[in-house]
């Protein structure tokens, strides 16, 4: 009986945990974009336009409010790269 209350509080405390933590987990940047290889998260959250910035080691950091919601801030549009006139078609 009592292994099985310590089991729910542990699940509870981890679920408010990451309920309450401001920035997405690694885990879930991975099922997010569906990438583990995190030049590959970049590349899926640069295509989804959802607002991030990479952190001094190189993984994407996505704010949680980016995707919640109940979010007011609209997402920036992300432009495209540069390319120069004769690679351009049209």
């Amino acid at each position: 009986m009592t292994a099985e209350i310590i089991r729910i509080i542990e699940a509870t405390k981890n679920a408010w945990e990451v309920e309450m933590s401001t920035f997405l987990s690694r885990d879930e940047i991975s099922e997010l974009t569906g990438r583990k290889f995190k030049s590959l998260q970049i590349t899926a959250l640069r295509h989804m336009g959802l607002p991030f910035y990479v952190n001094a080691i190189g993984f994407p950091v996505v704010a949680r409010s980016a995707i919640d919601s109940r979010s007011a801030v609209a997402p920036t549009p992300v432009k495209a790269a540069w390319a120069p006139r004769v690679l351009k078609t049209g």
